[in-house]
């Protein structure tokens, strides 16, 4: 009965986090609630998995049950995110993990605000926890603008505000 409590190894110290706050946002010409469900409902029809993605081309993104998920082309599904919040048609709160928590989480917002003349302002917030990991080549970072911009793009555009 070797290392019985008192002789075991102490665990290596692992340090907290750091966290990065990331906020951008877009004016679309879409009603609240036809924004909600083009983010939430057609994130297969636009989510950019040629460059965000673990399982590459042909894959796709939804939202299944509570977790917004990527299914490969053989049917393999990687869990992306725990919806935590959904309020249609205002908001979705996010628990990013990509599978796994080791490589940095992120709590992710999504809100939906009517604004003027009929429009929807969608903007995103996240504190994004970086691991130490978080600069290797293949650890998958969610490039949020990106993804924001594709979106908009989707909905017909970013309207042009004077």
């Amino acid at each position: 009965m070797q290392n019985l409590f008192s002789h075991t190894h102490e665990p290596d110290y692992v340090s907290p986090l750091d966290a990065k706050p990331y906020e951008d946002s877009v004016v679309i010409d879409v009603p609240q609630d036809q924004a909600f469900d083009g983010f939430t409902d057609a994130v297969h029809l636009w989510w950019p998995v040629a460059e965000l993605s673990v399982f590459g081309e042909g894959s796709h993104v939804a939202i299944l049950r509570d977790h917004l998920v990527e299914e490969s082309e053989d049917g393999d599904e990687m869990v992306w995110a725990e919806i935590q919040e959904w309020d249609s048609p205002g908001f979705i709160r996010l628990h990013w993990t990509l599978g796994s928590e080791e490589l940095g989480t992120s709590d992710v917002e999504i809100h939906f605000d009517v604004a003027d003349g009929g429009l929807t302002r969608v903007t995103i917030r996240c504190e994004r926890a970086l691991s130490s990991e978080s600069d290797s080549d293949n650890v998958f970072i969610c490039d949020w603008a990106l993804i924001l911009a594709r979106y908009a793009r989707f909905m017909g555009g970013a309207a042009k505000l004077d």
